[in-house]
This record gives C-alpha cells, structure tokens and sequence, in this order.
C-alpha cells in the first residue's frame, strides 16, 4: 500500500524582479509545484480572482500600486486555507511583526536557501490537509 501523501500544490509566485521570476518557477516546478507567476499587485489580484492557489509566495515590495501584505488579504478572502508565504530582499524587524499580525506561514529572506524554503512549503501544505 502507497503512503505517500497527495495534494495539490499550486502556487502563485508574485515579485518585480524579472530574473527571480524567471528562475525560482523552474526550481518550484522541478519539485511538483504548478506555478503562475505575477509582476505586480495588480496581476497577482487578477490571477487571484480567476484562480484558487493553494500557496502564494510573495514578494514584500512589489512595487506600486499595493505590496506583499495586499496580496496576502486577497487570497486570505479568496481561500482563507492557503499557505502564504513572504520572500523579501528587506528583511526588517517590523516587516516580520507585520507578517506575524498578517497570520503569515513563513518568511524568508532572499535570497532563500531554496531546500529550505521547498521544505517549508512542503511542510505547510501538509499541515492544511484535507482542504
């Protein structure tokens, strides 16, 4: 009989940086994850609306119009059971405060130790079973 768990691992990965965006959806992908990908608050909003993620991993500045903890409260109201997690170049005191008040999962500063950061979304996904 077959242990292994089962759950959907789709994932919205919201950052400015084009470069980021284009190589971390690769790794994700290398390890299971459906990723879309979004450049700004404005899109991450719309792929939230049309879509249900069972991960978003966000940047915190994304840059204007809204940031990370914008995109975090969509998908918090579009499906209060997804992991949310914050990747941020600006690690600060007060940014993981404001994490902790947001019910963030996890926060890691970049650039992330990518097994670390797998591990943690794998690790989080497991603990919202069943959905």
């Amino acid at each position: 009989m077959n242990n292994v768990v089962s759950y959907s691992k789709r994932l919205l990965f919201v950052d400015d940086e084009d470069s980021i965006r284009a190589m971390l959806p690769l790794i994700l992908q290398g390890h299971g994850f459906d990723v879309k990908t979004a450049a700004s608050v404005p899109e991450a909003l719309q792929e939230i609306q049309s879509s249900k993620f069972d991960v978003l991993l966000s940047d915190l500045n994304i840059g204007e119009p809204g940031d990370g903890y914008e995109v975090i409260r969509a998908v918090r109201q579009a499906n209060p059971g997804c992991v949310a997690i914050i990747l941020t170049a600006y690690p600060y005191v007060e940014g993981a405060l404001e994490s902790i008040r947001h019910e963030i999962d996890d926060y890691f500063a970049k650039p992330a130790d990518i097994d670390a950061l797998i591990a943690t979304l794998q690790k989080r996904l497991a603990a919202r079973l069943p959905y």
